[in-house]
């Protein structure tokens, strides 16, 4: 049995620390988690000095000046970089130091008179935020992408398989050898520069944030040697450029990325010294966010030349003539205005909580590679019943060795059949049950095309099919276009594997939610009829968005909707909107609306409790142009007042948050809806789902209780079950309007609305019965006006044009 590499007393510590963590988070890739020590100790720094613009000279301000030099130093010490060769500074994250030497890195020597210029060589598998370099320069500079199966082509390592190879960083490394030949480097690379004409640079992650992969970091000195100078032509981008390389004496530079690499990996910078080095502090601290650090060796001062000139980094400008005289010390030089001073003070308290808990990130490094490598080999084991695997893992190893292999595991599901199930549906499964995973294709392009089997020609057809990066199209043709990601922090523990596991077991390998053989093939195959027409036989109005509804017999409309229907929303001291999926007890707030008396009436569903307003009583706040109050709800940027504040006190009392607001639309006709005007149910589609789910959890008394989870404005009731899926066109009394798509479900379907309890197995039933992106009802938007008074009647007559039906 392994020994933990902590001890008791730090898991008491951090189980203490992490207890605000709701769910199990396993993202730490994206972002690791803060602890509540980190917190306090910031926010007591803060509370108990005054820090002032490190550009002054208070004395507020020479106490933050002293604090952000002390937190240089410490960061340095923490990456055993020394203080005499490297200089660190302070960006907004990695992607911002990767930006900064784009910028300002210098590919023709200044000490040259000819125009010659160096390469610029990346690894392939890397973030997008590396290959984006190259729009600074693809146009003068020959660019190289590098496959990850080259690597050991070049670098001329032992290798079955690609890159499958197992490289150990020898305990030698640092002999006297080896020291030796470093220095005889150094000498040798200093009398080339006298003769360089030109400068190249050579780009790689550390960890592939894809895979976990640790590339070797002896491709730094090899790289820095010249050992990438005789790369193939083929490789080159800008094919027509790259002939300039054979003319010019290049001097290489190294910038490794090693954002994905320091949050659970100790970098050595006395052992391995490359020109620079990006990070972001929140992978390895949690807190803060917005800051990272380019780590410069000296020898790479000189390449990177600013050319954007800020408020304190110069000596001395004139705004008259073309005149100015840069600082000299390059963090001066290079941090334009003041640098997010409060932000980098927390950095220590950082740094001191590791020590405090792990002792050295060494110790992360084994903690954390044992949870991949505990999970990586379960899942391996996950079959189904016909002995088909579960789970399609993407790796360059087997987890085995610890200097090749990080703390991420990422995957696909395959459904029984060997299909494969998409990572949006997943993620949405893994959300019911509090599952914090990463989704797509993390910014790593070429690590997802390569891992997905993906050609140039399949990534152009997806993205003509409407596939763009971060959205939910997760499958095209049955192919996969991203992954699910799973990745460990420092406090990530043995039980959040089991944990996952279970839920892994229990979501996609029992057969308990499965629908009977056949269902999804009946409810997806609607039978074609003669009957075309049927009726209007319910409206449903919701006043406040993601709140109940009210089901008038007779409403006003138009083309932006039902009058009044997500007219109002509820937001949070921060002024975030509130949905069921974050509070489900919205969903017992049930608005009506009275016309004649011009009153919004709340009432809390199975009380006494309600609150009537007058609805045109808001308070319209005004800017400095005397323009509407902007917000940001739901993505949409939109005019909203601000409602009286007994209504907001009522709505904090009975949902049990503090500071509500009641927000409405400023514009009548404008609404908080997510893609359409207006949404039609199909009753005999709500009942065959539910004859569907008896003997299930998800088995409801009546139809009407499925009615009110999906939440439409119109429902008919035609002879077919899902048949409105084909439907065109339909005419609801005067007003034709238009199909413009399917409803696909959320968790939200999974809320009780007379309870406000969820059900985790709802979503996995719709999906069994719907499919993975679970349609259900279809979205209208109108497409003609009526003469005469503008409302919809229950009892209109519905009809369609047979000749627009399309059934699939």
């Amino acid at each position: 049995m392994e020994i933990d590499i902590y001890g008791e007393e730090a898991w008491q510590y951090m189980n203490s620390n992490f207890s605000h963590v709701k769910g199990l988070y396993l993202d730490h890739a994206g972002s690791t988690l803060y602890s509540k020590s980190l917190i306090e100790h910031s926010l007591a720094e803060l509370t108990q000095n005054c820090f002032g613009n490190p550009h002054s000279r208070n004395t507020p301000s020479r106490l933050t000046t002293d604090l952000i030099d002390q937190t240089r130093i410490e960061l340095l010490n923490f990456f055993q970089a020394d203080p005499n060769q490297y200089t660190l500074l302070f960006t907004s994250g990695a992607t911002d130091s990767l930006r900064l030497v784009a910028e300002s890195f210098q590919f023709s020597s200044m000490s040259s008179h000819s125009y010659d210029c160096g390469s610029f060589v990346y690894l392939k598998e890397s973030h997008t935020s590396v290959i984006g370099m190259r729009e600074y320069f693809k146009r003068n500079v020959p660019c190289y992408a590098l496959p990850s199966d080259d690597i050991s082509t070049y670098f001329n390592l032992e290798s079955h398989s690609g890159i499958h190879e197992k490289v150990h960083i020898k305990d030698n490394l640092a002999s006297s050898v080896y020291q030796e030949k470093k220095v005889e480097t150094e000498i040798a690379k200093e009398s080339e520069k006298t003769l360089a004409t030109a400068n190249s640079l050579f780009v790689f992650p550390a960890q592939c944030n894809f895979s976990g992969f640790k590339y070797p970091l002896e491709l730094i000195s090899y790289s820095q040697q010249g050992g990438l100078s005789d790369i193939s032509r083929d490789l080159c981008l800008n094919k027509e450029l790259s002939n300039k390389k054979e003319k010019s004496k290049n001097v290489w530079f190294c910038l490794l990325d090693a954002a994905s690499y320091v949050g659970t990996n100790q970098l050595d910078l006395s052992v391995w010294q490359p020109d620079m080095v990006a990070i972001s502090f929140y992978k390895m601290f949690g807190y803060p966010t917005g800051l990272g650090a380019l780590i410069v060796h000296q020898r790479a001062n000189h390449v990177l030349q600013k050319k954007y000139v800020g408020g304190g980094t110069v000596e001395i400008v004139s705004s008259s003539r073309d005149f100015h005289v840069a600082r000299h010390v390059l963090q001066e030089k290079f941090e334009n205005g003041t640098v997010n001073f409060l932000s980098i003070l927390a950095l220590r308290h950082g740094m001191r909580e590791l020590k405090n808990l792990v002792l050295t990130m060494d110790n992360v490094s084994i903690h954390t590679f044992r949870l991949g490598q505990l999970l990586y080999v379960s899942l391996c084991q996950l079959k189904h019943a016909n002995g088909k695997s579960l789970v399609k893992i993407y790796s360059h190893t087997e987890f085995t060795d610890r200097q090749r292999q990080g703390a991420i595991v990422t995957f696909n599901l395959m459904a029984e059949s060997g299909d494969y199930i998409g990572y949006a549906y997943v993620e949405k499964i893994l959300s019911l049950y509090d599952v914090h995973v990463r989704t797509g294709c993390f910014c790593n392009p070429a690590a997802c095309q390569r891992f997905l089997e993906l050609s140039e020609e399949d990534l152009c057809s997806h993205y003509m099919s409407g596939h763009k990066c971060g959205d939910e199209n997760d499958l095209i043709h049955g192919r996969p276009t991203g992954a699910v990601r799973v990745s460990f922090g420092y406090m990530s523990q043995r039980k959040d594997v089991i944990q996952f596991l279970t839920i892994l077991r229990q979501c996609f390998l029992q057969d308990n939610v499965a629908p009977r053989k056949g269902t999804a093939e009946k409810l997806l195959e609607p039978v074609r009829q003669n009957r075309t027409y049927f009726e209007l036989i319910g409206i449903h109005v919701y006043p406040i968005k993601s709140c109940g509804g009210f089901s008038p017999k007779t409403w006003p409309i138009s083309k932006s909707g039902l009058l009044y229907d997500r007219h109002w929303v509820i937001v949070n001291d921060a002024g975030i909107a509130l949905t069921q999926k974050r509070e489900p007890k919205l969903c017992m707030i049930r608005p009506s609306i009275d016309l004649e008396r011009n009153k919004l009436i709340l009432q809390y569903y199975g009380t006494e409790l309600s609150i009537s307003m007058d609805i045109n009583d808001h308070q319209t706040t005004l800017d400095g142009n005397h323009g509407m109050n902007l917000r940001k709800i739901c993505g949409k940027i939109m005019h909203l007042d601000d409602c009286e504040s007994a209504v907001n006190q009522w709505l904090s009392e009975v949902i049990g948050r503090p500071a509500l607001k009641l927000l409405r639309c400023s514009i009548l006709d404008s609404s908080l809806v997510n893609t359409s005007s207006f949404l039609l149910l199909n009753y005999s589609s709500v009942n065959s789902l539910k004859e569907q789910l008896k003997n299930t959890d998800f088995e409801l008394s009546s139809t009407e209780e499925y009615l009110t989870r999906f939440r439409g404005n119109f429902v008919v009731e035609s002879a077919n079950a899902f048949e409105e899926d084909g439907w065109e066109k339909v005419k609801i009394g005067p007003y034709i309007f238009q199909n413009v798509g399917a409803c696909f479900r959320c968790q939200m379907v999974c809320i009780d609305q007379n309870t406000a309890i969820r059900s985790r197995e709802a979503l996995t039933v719709l999906a069994n019965t719907r499919g993975k992106k679970m349609p259900f009802g279809i979205c209208l938007e109108m497409c003609s006006n009526a003469s005469g008074a503008q409302v919809v009647e229950i009892g209109y007559p519905v009809s369609l044009d047979t000749s627009d039906l399309k059934f699939t």
